[in-house]
């Protein structure tokens, strides 16, 4: 929750952000947030890179371009004949298979089974993490990106901490109610990694005075030993 400063000086290059939502851009909540900093920043004539389970480009004026990343390496890509925006967003969707971990359970097209993150298996959330976390790393390597921003406390910020570890890059988070109250209020496995991931984080953002105050009381004094 406190600024930390850099253990060396960031390149000399035009910023980059490549925002990590692990959802759709339908809807509300965090998914309206991401459309709507996606769509501004587009409309600002800056090219924004975006990680996410969006399967129709097509229905956003923003998106220019989107890439599938299915698990044998292969890229399915798509592109928009006549950009929309001056700038635009460029979409990355990693292959997770039927499965979509959730906070609330609801109905999600494309996706057969929809489950709580609590009640994922260990095993099952390390694959979520390493699909998400080797596309990502392929995405930093061939694109120019200065820097990540998660959203949610888990588990997009858990991918981003594990590539900034590797590549150097910053990341910031900025959590949302229903991680907090469905996956770090519920599952010690995910408090630890929200605890780990926002000690590490150069930045973390809140929307208003009373989320600040929530996450501090979750993250920091709900998790032992953490300072």
């Amino acid at each position: 929750w406190q600024h930390r400063k850099l253990a060396a000086p960031l390149p000399l290059l035009p910023a980059m952000i490549c925002l990590l939502h692990g959802y759709l851009l339908e809807g509300s909540g965090s998914n309206l947030w991401t459309r709507a900093i996606v769509d501004a920043l587009a409309r600002g004539g800056k090219t924004v890179h975006l990680m996410a389970q969006e399967n129709h480009p097509d229905r956003y004026a923003a998106i220019k371009e989107a890439h599938h990343y299915l698990p044998d390496g292969t890229v399915e890509s798509w592109h928009r004949e006549r950009p929309a925006y001056e700038g635009g967003c460029i979409l990355h969707r990693p292959e997770l298979g039927d499965t979509l971990p959730v906070y609330v359970w609801d109905r999600y097209e494309d996706f057969g089974r929809v489950v709580p993150m609590v009640d994922l298996s260990d095993a099952e959330i390390d694959e979520y993490l390493d699909r998400n976390v080797s596309v990502l790393l392929r995405v930093v390597e061939e694109n120019p990106i200065t820097a990540l921003h998660a959203n949610h406390a888990v588990l997009m910020s858990v991918v981003a901490q594990q590539v900034s570890a590797r590549t150097g890059l910053p990341y910031s988070i900025m959590p949302h109610g229903s991680a907090l109250e469905y996956a770090l209020k519920r599952d010690p496995r995910f408090l630890a990694m929200a605890a780990t991931a926002f000690a590490e984080a150069k930045k973390v953002f809140v929307i208003g005075a009373e989320m600040r105050d929530q996450g501090r009381e979750v993250v920091m004094i709900g998790h032992e030993g953490h300072p």
